[in-house]
């Protein structure tokens, strides 16, 4: 496609080729007109000399003598010299013998000139390529005798060689204009053009997001105007397009940060989002569903019916899906119908994961159930046996001792249960601050031990305390003893006698660790993960009998994070169980 400039050149050069051409034309014409009526009055004026020459009445009786008049005048004049007496007969002629020659009487031209009524004017004629003026020669003393005509005659061909030249100059002024005039429309068009040009690459850049381009502005006319608009129309994209860009940026951030799983699916089933969150939900790599239909497998069976749900009632749905792989999970799921063009209904879908509240709902439940079970057996042993003592027990002293013994058991058991229950409950609502000291490794560990060592020899236990090297540590001694009191607890009770239970500490590069080891019944695999849920007992039997409550290893894990440690346990069946917990330096 040609471009402006080229089109504005062209059209230039053809206004002015034909402006050039019209003008030479019209000159031209008016030149020759110009020449020939310039002609036309000197062969008028040579004449009217000529018929003064002529005019004696003696003259005309005389052809000879008219002839060689013909002849003197016409070499003079250079022009054709005819003499024709007033009955149209030609008595003398320049060009050739008047003998032969027809009569020219009914020529329209010398009957107006012979006619009274001419009065001495002149008249021209053109005939083909010929000028002819004739005029009537007039004698007397009155000069009311009209004696004849006198024509003279002059070839065109001869006025068109002189106007050659003419013609020659001129059409070379002309091509020389017409050279000059497209000189200038070229430039006139290029700077007509240029602007336009810059402003369409400045568009096209503004097209490909290149919004930092500018068109120089040189001029305040309609074009530097245009230029103007053009640029702020820029700027304001430019800044329109940054303001979507962070808006965009942080709507992205958002979504893909947010621990909630969304997808959107529009009218034709197609995913058009779906965010790092629900692609982790359903163990996929990042970006697998976009523009693809979602999947029909098992793990979406529940997600597609709720979708299709939604998108035939066009309402709102909410619903819990169950999810078996990798692992068991519960999401709940919250759809949107978005309404498209053309009346098309797509969907949103927000998933949350509500395991970890479900499973908080199943240990709450467990809680209450479980406490009240704790708290129900030694309340029914003291009511039991207190209404044995009323009943009339108290008057055997040897049955009186060993109820009132029971009882003092079971509340002493109740104590511990609601104490322990109280210092879980400040634990957990973190009103129960730590008292950070600074104390050797060492003098922790002997004297946790020296509290447990009648126990342990009680129960025909050998107990070591084992310490690599003395190193000072940061912790709250009273917490510190309380975690590992319950530790060494649960090792006594699981560790049946003529086992032996081991308490060591040490420490690395950023770590420091205490891990208290036993050869006790252990722990089964399956239990591992809940064992420091309240009120949870491996052999609930041998735990009743020990007297302990349930929430030793809550308390110690709570315990563990306020001192910012971490918990390891190791266990075989029969084997024995190493519990690990380990603190930064």
């Amino acid at each position: 496609m040609r471009s402006l400039r080229n089109r504005l050149t062209i059209m230039f050069l053809l206004m002015i080729g034909i402006s050039v051409l019209g003008t030479g034309i019209f000159v031209a014409l008016l030149l020759k007109a110009s020449t020939i009526d310039s002609l036309t009055e000197r062969l008028e004026k040579e004449g009217r000399l000529l018929a003064e020459a002529v005019n004696r009445e003696e003259l005309w009786k005389k052809p000879a003598l008219l002839q060689q008049q013909a002849d003197r005048f016409g070499h003079s004049l250079d022009a054709r010299v005819t003499l024709i007496d007033k009955k149209g007969e030609v008595l003398g002629d320049s060009a050739r013998l008047p003998r032969g020659t027809e009569n020219m009487k009914k020529h329209p031209a010398v009957a107006r000139a012979l006619s009274p009524d001419s009065k001495g004017k002149a008249g021209s004629i053109r005939e083909d390529a010929r000028l002819d003026v004739f005029l009537p020669v007039v004698g007397g003393k009155e000069r009311e005798k009209v004696l004849g005509v006198v024509r003279l005659s002059m070839e065109l061909e001869r006025i068109d060689q002189r106007l050659s030249q003419v013609w020659v100059s001129l059409a070379g002024g002309l091509l020389f204009s017409f050279a000059l005039a497209s000189m200038i429309s070229s430039r006139v068009a290029r700077n007509i053009t240029r602007p336009i040009e810059e402003m369409t690459r400045v568009a096209v850049d503004m097209a490909r997001n290149k919004l930092h381009r500018r068109i120089p502005v040189n001029n305040r006319d309609e074009i530097g105007r245009l230029a103007t608009a053009i640029n702020r129309m820029a700027a304001g994209l430019r800044y329109q397009l940054e303001t979507i860009r962070k808006s965009e940026r942080r709507l992205t951030g958002v979504i893909e940060t947010m621990d909630s799983g969304l997808i959107m699916v529009d009218s034709k089933g197609k995913i058009t989002l779906a965010n790092q969150a629900f692609h982790r939900f359903f163990n996929l790599k990042p970006r697998q569903l976009l523009h693809k239909s979602l999947p029909e497998g098992a793990i979406f069976h529940d997600l597609n019916r709720l979708v299709r749900k939604c998108m035939e009632s066009g309402e709102r749905v909410r619903d819990e899906i169950h999810l078996y792989f990798p692992e068991e999970r519960i999401m709940e799921a919250r759809l949107t119908p978005i309404w498209e063009e053309r009346g098309e209904t797509g969907v949103m879908a927000v998933i949350h994961e509500i395991t970890a509240i479900r499973r908080l709902e199943k240990m709450r439940t467990e809680f209450v159930a479980n406490v009240s079970h704790e708290l129900k057996t030694p309340v029914t042993s003291l009511r039991g046996f207190a209404e044995t003592l009323l009943d009339g027990a108290a008057e055997d002293p040897d049955m009186r001792k060993e109820f009132l013994e029971i009882i003092q058991a079971e509340s002493l058991r109740l104590e511990r249960l609601i104490a322990d229950l109280l210092d879980l409950s400040k634990i957990e609502s973190r009103n129960m601050p730590l008292d950070i000291q600074t104390i050797g490794i060492g003098e922790l560990l002997r004297s946790t031990a020296k509290t447990v060592e009648e126990q342990m020899r009680k129960r025909k236990l050998s107990f070591r305390v084992k310490a690599e090297e003395e190193f000072p540590v940061q912790v709250d001694p009273d917490r510190f003893s309380q975690i590992l009191l319950n530790l060494l607890s649960n090792a006594m009770t699981y560790t049946p006698a003529g086992g032996e239970v081991i308490l060591s500490a040490g420490r690395g590069e950023t770590d420091w660790w205490i891990r208290v080891a036993d050869t006790g019944i252990g722990i089964p695999g399956e239990d591992l993960p809940r064992i420091f849920e309240r009120f949870y007992r491996v052999d609930k039997a041998r735990s009743r009998e020990s007297g302990g409550t349930g929430l030793g290893l809550a308390i110690v894990k709570h315990l563990v994070e306020a001192h910012q440690g971490e918990i390891q346990v190791t266990s075989r069946a029969g084997k024995g169980t190493e519990i690990t917990l380990t603190f930064p330096r």
